[in-house]
């Protein structure tokens, strides 16, 4: 054969689109306006640059630019470039797209052990570009070496795979042993009902959902501790050694959250520039359908400032296809939201349903194998290298969770997309600041776009479309139910959400179908209804979340603080959390996280101090917590180091306003019609004047009041108990006797005193000795006897007709409740109602006040 010249080198080009009109395209003539827009952008004033942020929304093309950057670069000086995707699916369908662009890439999937001398060699002398997950980068020993430009694709959904590499996930389920050392370890340091409830085996499903977070300061304090016990069990695991590697010499920098199932160590911010490859890269381009204006791309990759090439001119109001959307639950019942869900699929030819765990998986695929053979299922694993199995299906469903950001179903591939969940908090860290920080501002860019991405799968292209039927869990409906949250979105998208809740009012299942079919047939009905859509979409605005200018500006300084930590340099730290202090002054809607800083502060004050000794020191901590419980008096996270008499007053009416929340979104608050259906049936409860009923009245009130409200019907249990943070309980025994005048009986004096005993015996896994079990006596009759006294002197009596003004009450402010009611983790609805509840005197320790003595009813 004929020698090969050693001589011939690639052309390179004055730009980036003089590139794109000599490659060998396949479906493509050009490129769109506003790619040109973006390369040009980049070309004039970015290509020089370190850090390099890109927003282009889904949908838009961003995958091509990425490339064309990429090749150019390659070109010029046979650079070694590396392109970083969330997964082995998306790793394949950038290089199956790249064929189509005339674009030299290879796939680098599965262990650096598997890939052919070939390959390395073309990615070591800049022959080709190596397309790979974050993984093969974030990890012990990254393979790819001296990357010159990292293209880092999907930024937005980057969080996770870049923090894993300094994550510890200890779950309950799968590290038992090591679940149970750490929490031994700590115990003596977490307040006591903490520890009952970790340790209760058949704990229910609110306190599973419980995060805590471990205290900077005790972290500090038990680091050797944790180390000795970790290594002991972590040097040699399969799996979780590798991240242990990675943090065990910096367990003071980190965070510990743990809830009942689960327990995560992590840097607050990954400190991805401690990564050389990453580090030393000439530049790193990060392509994001979004960057926001709360600086959450600062934080999720751990680089304190970029230059932004912002979304073109042109999509401030129209968007990317046409999204048609049903919500079920305003209008049907649950076994009929089920029917329509199977008669929908049975309609379409390719269905795409979005969930946000594995378990759910496995339902949809019992449920569809069982009941529609006809229908072929599919899971991402499926596609992880093709979806043509899926696409030329006649008949088919694809259920994804957690991970589809990218996986793209365009066109006729399908028209039909279920969003029934998504992960909106997707580790410890993230449940943590919004469920216990009051500090979910600083997750809407991240949530929003997390929903945006998740509403795009099947709208690829501006003349593309299909139906989104909405089905699914709670955090899910209330951001696209909630005015509160819809302003947040682009116009297009607000004006598509407005019309679909409108046309999903109390519709029937007949009528969903009908105007699927009217939708998906694009009959002239819909053509009327799209020009409704538009003439909205002018009408609507997208506004910032208030507080994200002062998120902006603090996120540079907190990713500065992260490694200042992370290198042990307290002075520095306490610079830079005045620094971050100084920009979050602000409105109510930053309290949260500036309390957390200023719970950071106190931290590394006490550090400080004590290497220093100086008081200066000792006099912020002190001044820093008292900062903290003034501007977040919700956040009694932090009690296990500090606490005042009014803190520890108001640890239980914060936990009962938490577990309310949850408990008004399983009642699904967010339809008027449901929640006012089910306080009527509180008020029939009220109305019957029966002792069946009067159980069920009682039941309810201490949940609308945010207890665990329970009334089990086994031998000698009580009537409704209601636990409040399983250090308080208030247990009943309800008579409703025909005759209100003659004496309470004194068997039924006997029998309300035993239930303190039965309470201690039955649930000793949630109350200990130091428990306060208030035990109440309610009923129509207001007087007994002597002996009656003598048996109830434990007793607390309250008369029914004042229970009955009681329940007024409750009612009156339970009618309030989905007045600012803006989701289950809205800290300004949590903050209103604490301070409402107390002054109405229904928090959990004045409801005694209510009651008298049981020795002082009249003979």
């Amino acid at each position: 054969m004929a020698f090969k010249s050693v001589v011939q080198k690639e052309k390179q080009y004055a730009d980036v689109e003089s590139l794109f009109r000599d490659l060998n395209t396949t479906g493509i003539q050009s490129l769109y306006s506003h790619q040109s827009d973006i390369l040009r952008h980049y070309q004039e004033k970015a290509i020089e640059q370190k850090n390099v942020a890109i927003e282009l929304p889904t949908g838009s093309g961003k995958t091509l630019v990425g490339l064309l950057i990429a090749e150019f670069k390659r070109r010029e000086k046979s650079r070694r470039i590396l392109y970083l995707c969330p997964t082995k699916q998306l790793v394949n369908q950038v290089v199956s797209l790249s064929e189509g662009y005339g674009i030299n890439t290879l796939a680098f999937t599965g262990s650096n052990r598997s890939y052919s001398d070939k390959d390395k060699y073309g990615y070591r002398n800049g022959d080709t570009i190596a397309v790979t997950t974050y993984s093969s980068l974030f990890n012990t020993r990254p393979w790819f070496e001296n990357p010159d430009l990292i293209i880092i694709d999907d930024a937005h959904t980057a969080e996770n795979y870049i923090a894993s590499c300094w994550s510890l996930n200890i779950t309950r389920s799968y590290h038992y042993n090591i679940y149970q050392a750490v929490i031994e370890t700590i115990k003596n340091l977490l307040p006591y009902p903490v520890y009952r409830r970790l340790t209760n085996d058949s704990a229910d499903y609110h306190d599973r959902g419980i995060v805590e977070k471990f205290s900077n300061l005790n972290m500090y304090i038990m680091s050797q501790d944790l180390y000795d016990i970790l290594s002991s069990y972590l040097e040699e695991h399969d799996y979780l050694k590798y991240s242990w590697q990675m943090l065990k010499d910096h367990l003071g920098a980190c965070q510990l959250y743990y809830s009942w199932g689960e327990i995560l160590i992590r840097p607050m911010i990954p400190p991805a520039l401690d990564n050389e490859q990453f580090k030393h890269a000439d530049q790193r381009v990060f392509m994001s359908a979004t960057l926001g204006q709360g600086g959450d791309l600062e934080r999720i990759t751990g680089v304190e400032s970029f230059y932004k090439i912002p979304i073109p001119k042109g999509w401030d109001k129209q968007g990317n296809g046409r999204r048609f959307f049903m919500f079920p639950n305003l209008g049907l019942e649950s076994e009929e939201i089920g029917n329509l869900q199977a008669e929908l699929m049975q309609k379409n030819d390719r269905s795409v349903v979005l969930v946000s765990n594995d378990n759910r998986v496995r339902d949809y695929q019992d449920v569809i194998e069982d009941h529609f053979p006809d229908i072929n299922f599919f899971t991402a694993k499926d596609i992880e290298d093709s979806k043509s199995a899926f696409v030329e299906s006649e008949k088919a469903v694809i259920v994804l969770a957690n991970r589809f950001d990218g996986i793209d179903f365009s066109g006729d591939q399908s028209r039909l997309l279920f969003l029934v969940g998504i992960p909106y908090a997707s580790n410890l860290q993230e449940k943590f600041m919004q469920s216990r920080l009051n500090a979910s501002i600083i997750f809407y860019d991240r949530n929003k776009t997390r929903l945006i991405q998740a509403i795009g799968r099947c709208t690829r292209s501006p003349k593309d479309y299909s139906a989104i039927v909405v089905i699914g869990d709670r955090d899910l409906t209330e951001w696209l139910l909630l005015d509160d949250k819809i302003q947040y979105f682009h116009p297009e998208l607000q004006a598509e959400l407005k019309f679909g809740i409108e046309n999903s009012r109390d519709c029937s299942i007949q009528e969903c179908l009908e105007n699927f079919d009217l939708f998906i047939e694009q009959s002239d009905d819909w053509n009327k209804a799209n020009s409704e859509i538009i003439q909205l979409r002018g009408e609507r605005e997208q506004i910032d979340f208030e507080g994200a200018r002062e998120l902006g500006e603090s996120a540079r300084y907190e990713v500065k603080f992260q490694y200042a930590l992370w290198n042990q340099k307290y002075d520095e730290c306490f610079y830079l959390i005045q620094k971050i202090l100084q920009k979050l002054l602000g409105g109510k809607e930053l309290s949260g996280y500036r309390a957390y800083w200023n719970y950071q502060l106190a931290a590394v004050s006490s550090i400080l101090y004590d290497v220093t000794g100086k008081e200066v020191y000792q006099d912020m901590k002190n001044s820093s917590f008292q900062k903290l419980a003034k501007i977040c008096p919700s956040a009694t996270w932090f009690r296990e180091i500090y606490s005042d008499d009014e803190t520890v007053y108001n640890e239980n009416l914060v936990w009962n306003i938490e577990r309310l929340q949850s408990y008004l979104s399983i009642k699904n608050i967010t339809n008027a019609t449901k929640y006012q259906r089910y306080l009527k049936e509180i008020e029939d409860y009220a109305d019957s004047k029966t002792p069946e009923k009067l159980e069920l009245l009682n039941l309810h009130l201490g949940l609308l009041l945010g207890f665990k409200s329970e009334n089990k019907e086994t031998k000698a249990s009580p009537d409704p108990y209601w636990i409040s943070m399983n250090n308080l309980i208030y247990v009943f025994e309800d008579k409703l006797y025909e005759n209100a005048e003659e004496e309470i009986k004194i068997e039924h004096i006997r029998q309300a005193a035993s239930h303190e005993k039965w309470i201690r015996e039955n649930l000793g896994e949630i109350c200990s000795e130091e428990t306060k079990i208030i035990t109440i006596f309610l009923s129509n009759r207001k007087r007994t006897s002597k002996e009656g006294k003598i048996f109830g002197k434990e007793l607390k009596y309250w008369n029914y007709h004042e229970f009955i003004s009681f329940y007024r009450e409750v009612i009156a402010v339970a009618r309030d409740y989905p007045l600012y009611y803006a989701g289950e983790n809205d800290s300004n609805w949590k903050d209103f109602f604490i301070d409402e509840l107390y002054k109405r005197k229904l928090d959990p320790h004045r409801i005694i006040d209510r009651l008298v003595d049981f020795e002082l009813l009249e003979n």
